[in-house]
């Protein structure tokens, strides 16, 4: 893969890492009610999720997905239910209880992307852009996914540490209760889009009323 390629890669990464999402919107509430070090094993959990997706992806399990109307039944399922769970959990959070053991780790990060439809739809349009048959299918796969990481840390940490200095910013309860609240409806709506851009419903759709 030539420079420019990778170039343009990166700058995929950064629109479709940097964007908000259900992830962002998660690290962005865990930095204001917990801080951004107290987030930080959350941040590399979700991190080392999104590389689970990049591997499954990588190995078929993407394209899986496309072609079983059923698997994308169960998936689609699940991940809303995780994500209903999670803006629940952000809505009604208490930001006076920042020393909270109930704050996000590692393991809570690590399962989010992999029940997270935008970073399937992401990964998968990247390899469907960026992968070319001219060259080797594993080195084009393993340079997407290490420049995506490299994207990711940066990328969610601002987000995360944007949560933190809304933290220090507002004194008031009340108002980061509203700020945890506002997260949890644009996840929801986050996620939504990912799925109408990606057209996920509307094989599922078609199976049903056939």
């Amino acid at each position: 893969m030539d420079y420019g390629k990778m170039a343009l890669v990166a700058l995929f990464a950064m629109s479709m890492v940097g964007s908000p999402g259900p992830v962002n919107m998660l690290l962005m509430a865990s930095g204001a009610n917990f801080g951004y070090w107290r987030s930080f094993p959350f941040l590399i959990g979700s991190i080392s999720g999104f590389l689970l997706v990049c591997i499954a992806t990588a190995l078929g399990l993407g394209t899986l997905f496309t072609t079983s109307p059923v698997l994308q039944l169960v998936f689609l399922c699940a991940s809303l239910f995780y994500i209903l769970y999670l803006a629940y959990r952000v809505a009604t959070a208490n930001p006076t209880l920042t020393e909270s053991s109930d704050r996000p780790g590692y393991l809570a990060g690590l399962i989010l992307h992999p029940l997270n439809p935008k970073a399937w739809v992401t990964i998968v349009a990247a390899f469907s852009q960026f992968v070319t048959p001219e060259e080797s299918y594993t080195s084009q796969v393993f340079i997407i996914i290490m420049i995506f990481l490299l994207v990711s840390l940066p990328f969610n940490s601002l987000w995360c540490y944007g949560g933190n200095l809304l933290r220090r910013m507002v004194k008031s309860h009340q108002v980061l209760r509203a700020i945890n609240v506002t997260l949890a409806v644009l996840m929801l709506v986050a996620v939504g889009v990912a799925l109408f851009q990606a057209d996920v419903l509307k094989p599922l759709l078609a199976s049903i009323q056939a």
